[in-house]
């Protein structure tokens, strides 16, 4: 360091010449530290090297080192401290001490690094440095006049983060490869991810359209099926004859059990004798064997004991004919002799059932309630209630 003569700072009191310099460094842009360092007699308007290279250094990033250091007096700026000052130009030749780089792109844990400068870049950093002199020690501010000087030529690869990788090595170009690689590999399976699942949304598209397509042809044939049967109930309950028969002979002509079952309930309760005569016809001639429920009466006690012994009684088709209603079969019951199983001749005159066996007779009548009652009178046995249910 350059030291000025004596008589240049005479003026100053000799309490500068006998102080060490102690430092304390600021934030920021400015350095300040304290040392307890015990004051030193020196020349007032030097501070020491090693005191100064030390605060200096602290302001330098880490790659930077200091080859020279120069130092050149000031005037001590105003207003003027009560405590002694020194103010210095402080110059220092600095080097890079390891090559720096910049970060071009991030792949995953991997980072690519540009070169920003090689090892052995020197720069010419210039700064002001003010000592002060307390009681505790020295203090001074370092003031860079260039700030950012330093700025813009990256960092030393072991501060930069994730696997650090220099662009242009083989290193480099291998890890590129395999990250290129991969990237394809990634960027395939996401459209085939994507391909499956545009296929099962189309898929569920399908599904749900042929539902609401199933859903809505059922709705329409249910909707036609009650107008269907709505219309042939009203033609059958309607006031015009002809309309009536031929609704119902159109019923039981076709192929479609329900029309006929409806057609059925609603003729054999309708009050029209010539079409519930049609449907006693149709239902004699689809059965052979009809059972024939017996009930006792209250005009005679013993016929509860007929009952019983006679057993289930069953009226046998064999032949009718819907033209004239006649009909030709067997009727019985296995108990008395009486009423065992015998060939019979009957005849259905509009909604009445006569039947002739040997030793009895079973007359029947149409009922509202979709049944034919009736009488069976047996010779030698008390008159029971007789009844057919219309199924």
């Amino acid at each position: 360091m350059k030291r000025p003569g004596k008589g240049r700072f005479a003026a100053r009191g000799a309490c500068l010449l006998a102080a060490w310099i102690a430092v304390a460094i600021p934030s920021g842009a400015s350095l300040a530290a304290e040392t307890t360092e015990p004051p030193k007699a020196l020349p007032a308007e030097t501070i020491p090297d090693s005191v100064l290279r030390p605060r200096i250094e602290a302001l330098l990033p880490a790659p930077w080192r200091i080859q020279t250091l120069t130092v050149q007096p000031l005037p001590v700026p105003a207003p003027p401290s009560p405590e002694p000052q020194v103010a210095v130009r402080v110059t220092a030749a600095v080097v890079l001490g390891a090559p720096t780089y910049l970060v071009d792109s991030r792949e995953g844990p991997v980072t690519f690094l540009r070169p920003a400068a090689e090892a052995g870049l020197g720069k010419s950093w210039v700064a002001t440095a003010l000592a002060t002199h307390g009681s505790s020690g020295w203090t001074v501010t370092v003031t860079p006049q260039s700030p950012d000087l330093l700025d813009g030529i990256g960092k030393p690869a072991a501060e930069l983060p994730g696997r650090t990788v220099v662009l242009g090595t083989p290193e480099a170009r291998t890890l590129r490869e395999q990250l290129d690689r991969d990237a394809a590999r990634r960027l395939a399976e996401e459209g085939e991810r994507r391909r499956r699942e545009e296929e099962r949304l189309a898929q569920q598209t399908a599904a749900a359209k042929a539902e609401a397509d199933r859903a809505e042809t059922e709705r329409r044939a249910v909707e036609a099926r009650i107008a269907q049967v709505a219309d042939l109930r009203g033609k059958l309950a309607g006031p015009d004859r002809a309309a009536r028969l031929a609704a119902f002979e159109a019923a039981l002509g076709g192929n479609d059990p329900a029309l006929r079952q409806t057609a059925m309930e609603a003729a054999l309760q309708s009050r029209d004798p010539v079409v519930a005569n049609l449907a006693l016809k149709d239902w004699i001639a689809r059965h052979r064997a009809v059972p024939v429920q017996l009930y006792a009466t209250k005009e005679d006690p013993s016929s509860e004991v007929v009952v019983q012994n006679l057993g289930p009684m069953t009226l046998e088709i064999d032949g009718f004919s819907p033209v004239s209603g006649a009909l030709a079969g067997k009727l019985g019951a296995p108990g008395y002799s009486i009423a065992r199983p015998s060939s019979i001749v009957g005849t259905l005159a509009q909604t009445e059932l006569a039947v002739n066996a040997f030793g009895c007779a079973l007359a029947l009548r149409l009922t509202e309630h979709r049944t034919m009652d009736g009488l069976l009178r047996c010779q030698t046995l008390p008159t029971l209630i007789a009844r057919i249910t219309l199924d």
